[in-house]
């Protein structure tokens, strides 16, 4: 069996999982969403943005994964229609740095909230939270306006002009793929750490010197409880970004390579170009797809989590248990 056949035949089983990853994907994204827009979560802009994110996740998977178990069976629509090629890249480039930008708005809102400053707590007020959410789209549909400009079909496969364009491509996803959000993501995941740890030694019972003492016990719980749930959401986020840099960093890295093949030229052999196009198919679309839907996974490594999750199911399985009788 030749190296084509081989590549092919993985490919196709692999496009067959995106399958399941799409259903579980979508169901683990929906759950995510239940449970961050909780009364006692939706307070904060941390749990505002990872579920802005899990929506995003969804709407990437379902954009993404559907024609391409349609492309495996049949003909690519992007290669006989040149409107869905300039926009399939386009529309998918912007979702999945709106995906990113959420969740590197969730690590700076996580530190924002741990600030001893009283002023950068109130950056992430809710009025100012859900702006940023509606904002962030229309930035990210604006900025890549390139994609479409040099998208083209070009004997008989949809792709992006060769040279300078390609160049440009790359570079640019490798700063908003990779250093840009990784940067962020890492610096202030950081620093939100070290402020919640600042808070778990200055932790002091509160006098209950001329105070009611069950208003000052009641006080003190409160404040201990609002301190466990940031340390909760700040676990999951860390553990989100770990996974994120794990499973995005090879896109960028192939982009590149991509991109200085196309500027160098010459001819490849069919075993090249196979092997390459299959590595982009791990890199662009598998793992890429694969951390959309693992992101479900990655929150139930928290008790917090779930712990909301069972709660969500112990609200919605009676009433639809009594709705079926």
């Amino acid at each position: 069996m030749s190296v084509v056949t081989t590549l092919n035949l993985i490919q196709q089983s692999l496009t067959n999982i995106l399958g399941l990853l799409l259903v579980v994907g979508v169901f683990g994204n929906i759950l995510n969403c239940l449970v961050f827009l909780r009364k006692r979560l939706r307070s904060n802009a941390c749990s505002v943005f990872f579920a802005a994110a899990s929506i995003a996740n969804a709407i990437v998977m379902i954009y993404h994964i559907i024609p391409t178990i349609h492309s495996i069976y049949n003909s690519p629509p992007e290669n006989g229609n040149l409107i869905y090629c300039k926009l399939r890249l386009y529309i998918r480039n912007a979702l999945l740095v709106i995906s990113r930008s959420y969740l590197t708005l969730a690590c700076i809102s996580c530190y924002a909230q741990s600030s001893r400053n009283a002023r950068i707590r109130e950056i992430f007020q809710t009025k100012i939270v859900l702006r940023i959410i509606i904002i962030i789209p229309i930035v990210w549909f604006i900025i890549p306006l390139h994609i479409p400009l040099t998208t083209t079909i070009q004997n008989g496969k949809c792709s992006m002009w060769a040279g300078a364009a390609a160049l440009y491509h790359s570079i640019y996803i490798c700063l908003v793929a990779a250093i840009l959000p990784t940067s962020l993501m890492a610096i202030f995941s950081f620093m939100a750490y070290q402020n919640l740890k600042r808070m778990k030694r200055n932790v002091q019972p509160l006098s209950s010197v001329g105070k009611n003492p069950e208003e000052s016990h009641s006080q003190q719980s409160e404040k201990m409880r609002l301190q466990q749930r940031d340390r909760q959401l700040s676990k999951m986020l860390f553990t989100q970004i770990i996974v994120y840099m794990i499973f995005t960093i090879c896109y960028p890295i192939n982009t590149i390579y991509n991109a200085i093949g196309l500027i160098i030229g010459g001819s490849k052999s069919t075993d090249r170009a196979a092997i390459e196009s299959f590595v982009l198919f791990i890199t662009q679309t598998f793992l890429l797809n694969f951390y959309s839907s693992a992101s479900f996974f990655v929150f139930l490594t928290s008790k917090a989590f779930r712990k909301e999750l069972r709660q969500i199911f112990a609200c919605i399985l009676p009433r639809c248990i009594g709705t079926g009788n």
